[in-house]
């Protein structure tokens, strides 16, 4: 991925301060003196429907997919279309996303669609837009969201090769991105096979033990199987308290004390992202909402209901939201901690209780029935440090991966934007 490009022989001033100096015999022109644009309108609400009748309609980029959108209602009263193969710009936040049609669409007032004209090729057309639709992010206005208007999207400047050029430039970056989207795909499907790994490192430890050797017993749980034969099997009630976090929280100040959300707790870890913090004055003692360092916080609702993750030290003194804290009384609240990270009990147990629900949803009562296998102390304690040693090392091949997903990503964005704005010469590949 680090090959060298060579550049144009000879450059001009683009006139253009964002794009630089440009290839000599290359134009610059605006985007509606070479695509056709429409604005789309939305019709009321009333007209839509889920059933399939009139058009598959799109009201904006929360339908759009990876290259091409999928419609999720329909209308019989659209004013304006896409037709196949039009470039989908979102004009409304995030402003500048981008899609293909890959049929006729009616389109709303959060699309723009790009019909490339006789003088530029559409797949050329479509890296071009990739880049130069930068200009959009200095333009974008409003109150309560971004949004940019046609004239905005038809002051685009855009650059214009010849049109065998621009043929080669297209040809050029579908081979080049499709390697680097080959590669990605393989280190995304690394990631989730070392997931995999991960969870069933975590069951096979807490269910199983560390010694292969051990005397096993039939556990009396269909699910669970057998489990060393000096363990118990009992209610997470016996040996921890359970509690509800503070609900609603007062309102959000800029610095104060943390307040750890669904969405801080991930994978048996606290994540500082999207944190929110609360004056702890404003909380009420009565609601019992403090966190201790070595408590466990449960995700009581929402996509992540069940995910749960202990307290780290740094943590100490913070409030629990809306979700549920397990105060372990008896034995190792490490041990606890990564059993509740278990298949056996998050995707069993746990999913067991979402599936009677309308909506994702665990209470303290569900919670404190869990079904858990309990070693001797020093055997808990044993496979605590065992746990966080082993995942830790996945957990640091994944940030790695990770790491050069977004590595891959970033050259995937640069060579196209030095393919299409001519500082690489790619006639020759």
């Amino acid at each position: 991925m680090t090959k060298k490009w060579q550049p144009y022989p000879t450059y001009k001033d683009s006139g253009v301060e964002w794009l630089g100096a440009i290839p000599e015999h290359w134009e610059v022109k605006k985007l509606k003196y070479i695509s056709y644009l429409t604005m789309g309108q939305s019709p009321s609400s009333d007209d839509y429907n889920h059933e399939g009748y009139g058009s598959p309609f799109l009201q904006g980029n929360a339908e759009f997919g990876n290259r091409n959108p999928e419609a999720k209602i329909f209308c019989a009263t659209v004013n304006k279309y896409a037709e196949k193969g039009d470039i989908l710009i979102s004009v409304r936040a995030p402003v500048g996303a981008l899609n293909e049609a890959d049929r006729r669409y009616g389109i709303g007032r959060g699309l723009c669609s790009i019909r490339p004209r006789d003088i530029i090729i559409r797949e050329f057309a479509w890296y071009l837009i990739q880049v130069v639709k930068v200009e959009l992010n200095f333009l974008s206005t409003g109150s309560t969201y971004e949004a940019v208007a046609l004239t905005d999207v038809s002051n685009l400047s855009c650059l214009l090769p010849p049109l065998p050029e621009q043929q080669k430039i297209a040809e050029f970056l579908d081979q080049e991105t499709s390697k680097i989207d080959k590669l990605i795909t393989k280190k995304e499907r690394l990631i989730e096979l070392l997931k995999e790994k991960r969870t069933a490192l975590i069951s096979h430890a807490v269910t199983k033990g560390l010694n292969p050797d051990v005397p096993m017993k039939d556990s009396g749980v269909e699910w669970l199987g057998e489990i060393p034969e000096h363990w118990k099997v009992l209610l997470l009630k016996r040996i921890a308290n359970i509690r509800y976090g503070l609900g609603q929280p007062p309102p959000e100040i800029l610095y104060g004390t943390p307040l750890i959300r669904a969405t801080n707790v991930k994978s048996g870890r606290i994540f500082q992202k999207d944190m929110i913090y609360i004056d702890p004055k404003q909380v009420p003692e009565s609601r019992n909402a403090v966190l201790a360092a070595g408590e466990i916080i449960v995700v009581r609702s929402g996509a992540y209901t069940g995910d749960s993750a202990l307290i780290p030290e740094e943590y100490h003194g913070s409030i629990a939201g809306y979700d549920m804290v397990t105060t372990v009384k008896e034995g190792s609240n490490q041990f606890i901690a990564w059993q509740l990270l278990s298949s056996e009990v998050r995707y069993i147990q746990f999913a067991f209780h979402q599936l009677r629900a309308a909506q994702p949803h665990l209470n303290a009562e569900e919670l404190r029935g869990t079904i858990i296998t309990f070693p001797p102390l020093p055997e808990q304690q044993k496979i605590a440090q065992f746990l966080d040693r082993e995942t830790s090392k996945i957990d640091n091949l994944i940030t790695k991966t990770r790491t050069s997903i977004d590595h891959l990503k970033e050259y995937r964005t640069a060579l196209i934007s030095a393919a299409v704005t001519g500082k690489i010469d790619v006639r020759e590949h």
